[in-house]
């Protein structure tokens, strides 16, 4: 296995530096923006930036190709618009997940915004507490029935056999409360974090250090419930409906969320939601907006739903081949597949750092082809061509699935 050192976690204000400039993060509140606020992230990705953006796993904003000069000039008119927060440090811990349909779910819980709300604001209200890393993030799952029951953060807070849990990263022992304490038992955690040094909660032992201590009662934790994916396409929920959008691997122009933005005034509620599984919805939309969305997936037989990548090169410093390439050559085989493909531009595996059925990793002569792995494990598979995985991909994969 390569061992790897892994970025920061870039925020609005330390950005990170990539192979086609700086990577300027905007984390809309709760994954959520207006339209107006919409033209104005695509005007400063294309002002500032290259005019491209990266949607994250987080539902946050990449806005790729910036200068360093041209990121500060570029933070008043973000947080006037109500985009970041005027403190870098609020900035840099407030990443709060909930489901991009809390309140439009036909099995909503109506208390999970108002926990996130709650926590957002505990988060601001003590500067003292903070995580020791960027990437300390936070989740709230209601349950829903497009919910985020198979995504786990730092500290996860569920709604579970009728009681709120707190679950420390993907630890089975959680700890049972009352709504009311959730938070304050939060800010407590992350004090524990501070005082111990502990970056993340997503580490086991990290986790079990804090559990090791505890004077909370805990109970065992299963996650019983099967993720169920919302439908591409325009689904009806409960009495709205709404219009579901697959980004091609993530991969945003600005010109594209522009026209977004118009149609979301045009045919929907004049907002936009960018969810975990790097798509966007736009709320309360009429299905009549999908005749103008030929940019986007929007049918679920898609085969690029069942492919993910990084930007790769030219865009990553890290990035050994130009991936974008590579999906093109592999879309053709790839229809009518339901198993994950993963193209990544080299071994950190930043796109799906889980096991995928299938894994091209990037390397300075060509790809690694891992069957059920991730980017960074060892393969007999090394340094092939792009034509040479084609036809393994068909006799050793696509015959059987």
């Amino acid at each position: 296995m390569n061992h790897i050192r892994r970025g920061w976690c870039p925020s609005l204000y330390r950005p990170m530096e990539t192979g086609d400039g700086f990577l300027c993060r905007i984390k809309p509140f709760f994954s959520s923006i207006t339209s107006e606020q919409a033209k104005i992230i695509a005007e400063l990705s294309e002002q500032y930036g290259n005019g491209y953006i990266n949607l994250s796993q987080k539902g946050n904003l990449q806005l790729r190709g910036f200068t360093r000069q041209n990121i500060d000039l570029a933070i008043p008119r973000i947080i006037k618009a109500h985009l970041g927060s005027n403190d870098a440090m609020m900035e840099e811990k407030r990443n709060i997940m909930i489901s991009p349909l809390w309140d439009i779910d036909p099995s909503r819980n109506p208390e999970a915004y108002a926990i996130a709300v709650e926590l957002h604001t505990a988060l601001q209200d003590h500067p003292d507490i903070h995580p020791l890393t960027g990437k300390f993030s936070f989740l709230i799952d209601g349950r829903e029935h497009y919910g985020l029951q198979n995504i786990c953060a730092d500290v996860n807070i569920r709604f579970y056999e009728e009681h709120w849990i707190i679950q420390l990263g993907q630890n089975k022992q959680v700890i049972q409360c009352s709504r009311k304490d959730l938070v304050k038992i939060i800010l407590e955690i992350i004090q524990f974090c501070r005082d111990h040094q502990l970056k993340r909660l997503l580490n086991p032992d990290n986790a079990q250090l804090y559990l090791q201590q505890l004077s909370y009662p805990t109970i065992k934790y299963i996650n019983i419930h099967q993720h169920i994916t919302l439908p591409i396409g325009s689904p009806q929920l409960s009495a709205t409906s709404i219009v579901h959008l697959g980004v091609p691997f993530g991969l945003l122009k600005a010109s594209q969320l522009l026209h977004l933005a118009a149609i979301a005034d045009q045919y929907g509620n004049k907002t936009l939601r960018f969810t975990p599984w790097r798509s966007i919805i736009l709320p309360h939309c009429s299905p009549e907006a999908l005749s103008a969305l030929s940019d986007f997936i929007i049918t679920q037989d898609d085969p690029r739903l069942y492919m993910t990548t990084c930007p790769g090169k030219p865009f990553c410093i890290q990035g050994q081949q130009e991936t974008m390439d590579a999906v093109s050559s592999l879309v053709p085989i790839w229809k009518n597949q339901k198993s994950m493909i993963h193209i990544s531009g080299c071994a950190k595996g930043c796109a799906s750092p889980q096991i995928n059925p299938v894994t091209l990793c990037a390397t300075k002569e060509g790809y690694n082809l891992i069957f059920n792995g991730k980017a960074d494990q060892e393969t007999s598979y090394q340094n092939l061509k792009l034509t040479e995985i084609i036809n393994l991909l068909q006799t050793e994969f696509l015959s059987s699935h």
